[in-house]
């Protein structure tokens, strides 16, 4: 067992054995009063039966037999009972309990004497009840009685005996309980530790560059979520990686082009074999710009890959981040002479990143701007669908080629339409949308054509 799952064992175990103490005190405290209470109700129904019978007694004119019938009565329920007549004076009390009749001859009391029930000694523990037999009307008998409590148990033995009986099963009880809790806790603590153990065995391993790690979860508590964000931390860094990876490769192959034609240039005016001037010039600035607008790119790509790790996510309405940057291509737009048409709520919210959204919608209709016709269109619309809000950037551009299409999100990838026209891109915009749209949980879908090309962002919906 781990050292915290010795500690929670520990702790389980410890607050069992305090509970079963406090339960057990508690029960010594009130086991005495409860069973006092159920007493001296049984007492008061047996005496109320006992009241019956003597009435009928009564009825008949059978007053000899009074005093055996109460004599019988208290000797079976151990109950000492007084009985007074209608003038106030006792004719017979039973005091076959030791204790009582020691207290009855202390105090002067016999069965031939008689004595008001306001003359008996103070001293006499617990609370006087009484029940009067009544016979045609009138009162003819009154039975007094005491009630028990812990200074006068009577029934001491019957007492002792349901105590002695009680903390034997709470004894029995709680070694049950205890062993019980054994067993739990130390499932309940391999249970709570084992995810634990895993997730740092698998901290270890990414700690020595193996990203390759996902830790079984179970269950849906806070453990599960921690699983659940290490997983997705691992999956994150395994991606980051291998972007790291792809893209220095990607970038080597990227930058060798430009350089080759300007280390050739060189070498060709070095030896003589082509003379310095403004079109060599011209071509060699071409291609320095070339690699500007890469850098520039792939500076723009790794913000990118850092929004995705570090998004600072909202409620951000998309209408007025749309309408920007509408405005700031506006001159683009001037000079193909393309005709836009915005239709868009003017509340269109989405839980996410308000810079990353801007880029991701930036970079669609850059493209759409960018691979258009002269005087050509672009329609941007919005649905809610389901549980997803759908963003529509359709263009009336060149299209792309079905073989194409698979490789256009690539890092570095173009087309050779948009190879071959006069609107060079880097192959890096598409990609870095499609990142930042993952990162929103989102994704995107294309439908294109040689009428155009249509664009679908499909976004997480934010409930209104």
């Amino acid at each position: 067992m781990s050292k915290l799952g010795k500690k929670l064992f520990v702790i389980f175990l410890v607050l069992v054995i305090l509970s079963l103490l406090l339960v057990g005190v508690f029960i010594n405290f009130s086991v005495g009063e409860r069973f006092d209470n159920f007493i001296n109700l049984q007492r008061e129904e047996n005496i109320s039966e006992l009241a019956a019978v003597l009435s009928e007694h009564l009825q008949n004119n059978d007053f000899d037999s009074v005093q055996a019938v109460v004599d019988n009565f208290s000797r079976t329920n151990r109950i000492p009972i007084w009985v007074e007549n209608n003038r106030g004076e006792f004719i017979y009390f039973s005091a076959q309990h030791n204790q009582m009749s020691q207290m009855m001859r202390r105090m002067g009391m016999n069965q031939n004497r008689h004595l008001n029930i306001r003359q008996l000694p103070a001293d006499l523990p617990g609370q006087t009840n009484y029940k009067e037999v009544i016979v045609d009307d009138q009162k003819l008998l009154t039975l007094y009685w005491k009630d028990i409590n812990p200074e006068n148990q009577l029934d001491s033995d019957l007492y002792n005996y349901f105590k002695r009986n009680i903390y034997q099963s709470i004894i029995f009880s709680a070694l049950v309980v205890i062993l019980i809790i054994i067993i739990l806790s130390f499932i309940l603590s391999k249970k709570v530790t084992m995810p634990l153990i895993k997730i740092k065995k698998a901290a270890l391993e990414v700690a020595q560059g193996n990203y390759q790690q996902n830790v079984a979860s179970k269950g849906d508590d806070e453990l599960s979520e921690l699983v659940d964000a290490f997983n997705l931390m691992s999956k994150k860094l395994l991606k980051l990686e291998k972007i790291r990876k792809e893209s220095t490769s990607d970038l080597a192959h990227e930058l060798r082009t430009p350089l080759t034609t300007i280390k050739g240039y060189l070498e060709a005016i070095e030896d003589g074999k082509i003379d310095l001037n403004q079109q060599s010039m011209t071509e060699m600035q071409e291609e320095t710009q070339r690699m500007t607008i890469l850098i520039d790119k792939l500076n723009e790509f790794a913000e990118a890959q850092n929004k995705i790790f570090n998004l600072e996510e909202k409620q951000v309405n998309i209408t007025p981040i749309i309408k920007k940057i509408i405005k700031q291509q506006q001159n683009y737009l001037n000079e193909k002479n393309i005709n836009l048409n915005l239709m868009l709520k003017e509340e269109l919210c989405l839980q996410g990143d308000p810079n990353s959204l801007f880029q991701i919608f930036n970079n669609f209709i850059e493209n759409a701007i960018k691979y258009n016709i002269q005087n050509g269109k672009i329609e941007i619309k919005a649905s809610a669908e389901k549980n997803n809000l759908i963003v529509y950037i359709q263009d009336s551009g060149i299209g792309i080629d079905d073989s194409d299409l698979p490789f256009i999100f690539e890092r570095f990838y173009r087309g050779d339409k948009s190879r071959n026209s006069q609107n060079k891109g880097t192959g890096i915009g598409l990609a870095v949308a499609k990142e930042l749209m993952e990162a929103h949980q989102g994704k995107i879908e294309v439908e294109t054509n040689e009428q155009g090309t249509l664009f679908k962002l499909i976004f997480k919906r934010t409930k209104d």
